[in-house]
């Protein structure tokens, strides 16, 4: 075990301490030298269950964090306008692709909910 992975191990350990292992909050320095080492040592032939044993963290852990981040992008949604309301004014209804309904706002206020979704 090189000096980097007992390092990590060590780390591990002190941050787990009296913690349920799904308690365990890993800072992000810790994760990119986890997932700088993992890395070289895929590139060696080394599988990622045995150096997630040996760094101390889960496997499903140490492969989540291995796996490329998918880019933030721009999510789908639709503006439709609903049938007028009663006093003769327009309603607008946001629907996002994931089924969010916003409704009884105005057309600015749907514009700065669709800002923060962003």
């Amino acid at each position: 075990m090189d000096e980097e992975i007992r390092r990590l191990r060590a780390d591990a350990r002190r941050l787990a301490q009296g913690k349920h292992r799904s308690q365990v909050r890993y800072p992000d320095g810790f994760r990119r030298a986890a997932v700088t080492v993992a890395r070289r040592q895929q590139r060696q032939g080394e599988s990622l269950t045995r150096l997630a044993q040996e760094i101390g963290v889960s496997e499903p852990t140490l492969t989540k964090w291995v796996r490329p981040r998918p880019r933030p992008g721009l999510r789908p949604v639709a503006v439709m306008t609903a049938p007028p309301s009663e006093d003769g004014g327009e309603n607008p209804v946001l629907i996002t692709a994931s089924g969010v309904r916003v409704e009884g706002l105005d057309r600015d206020g749907l514009i700065a909910v669709l800002r923060a979704l962003m």
